[in-house]
C-alpha cells in the first residue's frame, strides 16, 4: 500500500504539462508590477502612508508598517513586527525632511526615494518597503 502511494506521488505531477500554461501566466503577479517608480530628489510625503510591500532583511520580522508625515516636518510610524515568534507594534516619531540623497528621518543619513502615482518605495542596502498613501478616517 505504501509504495502505491509513493508511486501516485510521483507520477501525479507527471500528469499535467507544464505547457498547458502560457509562460506569461506561471509568474505570480502583484498590484505593484503596473507601478513604473521613478527617483525623486523631493517626494511629497505629508499624510499617512502603510506598507504594501517589505523586502530584504526588514521581511524577516516586520509584517507591516504605517507613517504619518506631518507638514510641519514631524513624524509618527508604527511597525507591526515579529519578536520571538510573538506579534508587536513598535511605535517611534521624530522629524523628518527630504534633501537631495532622499528621505531624512532625524538627522540620520537620507534613504533614497522612488515614487509612482499614490506610491513612494524607500530603498536600503538592506531592503526596501513600498509604502501607498492612505486616509485617516
Amino acid at each position: 500500500m505504501r509504495a502505491l502511494a509513493i508511486g501516485l506521488a510521483l507520477l501525479l505531477p507527471a500528469c499535467i504539462a507544464s505547457n498547458v500554461v502560457a509562460v506569461e501566466q506561471r509568474e505570480v503577479g502583484s498590484a505593484l508590477d503596473g507601478l513604473a517608480f521613478r527617483p525623486v530628489a523631493a517626494p511629497q510625503l505629508d499624510g499617512f502612508y502603510e506598507s504594501v510591500d517589505i523586502r530584504g532583511d526588514a521581511a524577516v520580522s516586520l509584517r507591516r508598517i504605517y507613517y504619518v508625515f506631518d507638514a510641519r516636518g514631524t513624524y509618527t510610524a508604527a511597525a507591526l513586527a515579529e519578536v520571538d515568534g510573538v506579534l508587536q507594534f513598535q511605535t517611534l516619531g521624530g522629524t523628518w525632511s527630504v534633501g537631495p540623497g532622499g528621505l531624512v528621518l532625524d538627522g540620520q543619513e537620507p534613504v533614497p526615494c522612488e515614487e509612482a502615482p499614490e506610491h513612494v518605495r524607500l530603498v536600503a542596502p538592506s531592503g526596501a518597503v513600498v509604502l501607498r498613501k492612505g486616509r485617516l478616517q
